[in-house]
C-alpha cells in the first residue's frame, strides 16, 4: 500500500522556495507514494510543472485577512462562511495563542490520515501542519539564511517544533543559525539541502531569449541577476554597481529577473542614473536558465541567503559567478575555483565585475565543469535522504 504524504505551501508562483518544492515534487517516485499538496495563495508559473499524480487542494486565505469588523461584514454579504470563521479563530488565536487554530480543523474538511506531513514554508503552513492535519510524523522545512523573528516569535515556534518529529534545514549554516536561536531542536534537526536537477536545467537553458547572445565582454557585456526584488537580496547594488561599470567605460546590458517590493525604487534608480540602455528589470520569470546561460557572468548580489540556488544552477550552465559573501554560499564556492566571492556592497560587485572582465585567466578557470559540487545536489542523493526522513525519521 502506498504511503500518503501532504505537502503544504503557500503558493507555487516563481520563488526558490517554489523552485525547491517543485523539484521534490518532480523526483518523488509514484509507485510508493500517494502525494497531497495543499496551497493557500493560489497557484502560479510553476503550477504547470506539477506532476499530474499530485493532488492539489486549494483554499483561499485571502479574504480571511484584514481589519476584523470590514473583513466579516464583507465576507458575509457574499456568503464566505469560511472566511469569516476564519478570520475569527485568527482573532483568537491572538488573545489565546496558536492553539486557538485546533478550532479551525472542521473548516478545512481535510480528514484523511497521513503517514507524513510536511509544511514547506515556516508561518501559516507549519501551524497548519501543527494544529490541522492528522499524520504519524511531522516535519517543517527551514529555507531562511536569517533568523529576524522577535522573542514572542520565537517562543511560538520553541512551542510549534515541539510538535514536530523533524526540522530540515537547506545548508549546516541554516541548521546552526537555528540550534542558535531556537533552543531544544538540536536533536531533531537536520540538513538537507535544494535539489539542483543538472540534466533539466540545462534542457531548459536552450530555449530562446530576447536578447543578443553574441557576447563580446569588450563591446557589450552582458550580466544577469536572479532574485526577489527586496532589500535583503541586494537587487539595487546591481544598479549602483552599473553606474560604476558605465562610468569607468564598459558597455553594459545587466538583465534583473525577479519581482518583489523593489522594483518600483529600482526602475525609479535606473532612471534617475540614466541607466535605461544599461539595466532591464524583466519581473518575474519562470524559465530564467536561457538568461544565465548566456550571460558573460552570473552575478548574485543577495545579502543573505541559506543555499543560493540559483548559483548553483548558473554552476550547472557552466556560466562565471561573482556572488556576495553570505553564509549559504560560502558552504560551496570555492574562491578562484568555481567562483568569486565579493563583498555584499555595490563596490564589491563592481570589483569583481571587473577582475572577471580583466583577467582571463580566473574566467576561463570559472567556466570549467562543476560536477564535483553539483553531484552533491542531484535528485539522486537528496531523494534517498527525503524517502529516509519519511520512512525512518
Amino acid at each position: 500500500m502506498k504511503k500518503k504524504i501532504l505537502f503544504v505551501n503557500g503558493h507555487l508562483k516563481v520563488g526558490g522556495v517554489e523552485n525547491s518544492l517543485i523539484n521534490v515534487l518532480k523526483s518523488i517516485d509514484f509507485n510508493y507514494y500517494e502525494i497531497d499538496l495543499v496551497l493557500f495563495e493560489g497557484l502560479g508559473e510553476y503550477s504547470k510543472e506539477i506532476p499530474k499524480e499530485v493532488n492539489i487542494i486549494y483554499f483561499d486565505l485571502s479574504k480571511a485577512y484584514g481589519p476584523i469588523i470590514q473583513c466579516i461584514l464583507a465576507n458575509i454579504s457574499i456568503g464566505n462562511w469560511f472566511a469569516v470563521c476564519l478570520r475569527l479563530i485568527f482573532l483568537l488565536e491572538k488573545l489565546i495563542g496558536c492553539k486557538a487554530l485546533i478550532f479551525a480543523k472542521p473548516l478545512f474538511k481535510l480528514h484523511k490520515n497521513y503517514d507524513c506531513a510536511i509544511a514547506y514554508r515556516i508561518g501559516f503552513c507549519t501551524d497548519y501542519v501543527r494544529y490541522i492535519i492528522n499524520s504519524k510524523k511531522k516535519i517543517t522545512w527551514w529555507h531562511h539564511g536569517s533568523y529576524d523573528y522577535s522573542e514572542s516569535e520565537t517562543k511560538h515556534w520553541m512551542k510549534v517544533y515541539r510538535e514536530f518529529n523533524k526540522i530540515i534545514a537547506v545548508s549546516n549554516s541554516s541548521k546552526e543559525l537555528l540550534i542558535k536561536n531556537i533552543h531544544g531542536i538540536h536533536n531533531k534537526i537536520l540538513t538537507i539541502p535544494n535539489i539542483i536537477n543538472v540534466d533539466e536545467i540545462r534542457y531548459k537553458s536552450n530555449e530562446g531569449i530576447s536578447y543578443d547572445t553574441n557576447i563580446n565582454p569588450n563591446s557589450n557585456l552582458t550580466l544577469v541577476s536572479v532574485g526577489r526584488l527586496s532589500p535583503e537580496k541586494g537587487m539595487i547594488n546591481c544598479v549602483y554597481a552599473c553606474k560604476m561599470l558605465v562610468d569607468n567605460g564598459y558597455n553594459v546590458k545587466w538583465y534583473l529577473i525577479g519581482d518583489g517590493i523593489q522594483r518600483n525604487e529600482i526602475e525609479r534608480c535606473v532612471k534617475y542614473n540614466k541607466l535605461e540602455n544599461n539595466i532591464y528589470p524583466l519581473g518575474a520569470i519562470s524559465n530564467p536558465y536561457p538568461y544565465i546561460k548566456n550571460a558573460y557572468i552570473y552575478v548574485h548580489p543577495s545579502l543573505v541567503e541559506s543555499l543560493s540556488i540559483t548559483v548553483l544552477e548558473a554552476l550547472a550552465l557552466n556560466t562565471p559567478v561573482i556572488v556576495a559573501r553570505s553564509m549559504g554560499p560560502e558552504e560551496f564556492i570555492r574562491q578562484n575555483e568555481n567562483g568569486l566571492l565579493v563583498e555584499p556592497t555595490p563596490e564589491g560587485l563592481f570589483k569583481g565585475i571587473v577582475t572577471l572582465i580583466e583577467d582571463g585567466q580566473i574566467y576561463n578557470q570559472l567556466k570549467n565543469d562543476n560536477s564535483d559540487v553539483l553531484k552533491n545536489y542531484s535528485p539522486e542523493v537528496i531523494m534517498e535522504q527525503i524517502y529516509d526522513l519519511i520512512e525512518v525519521g
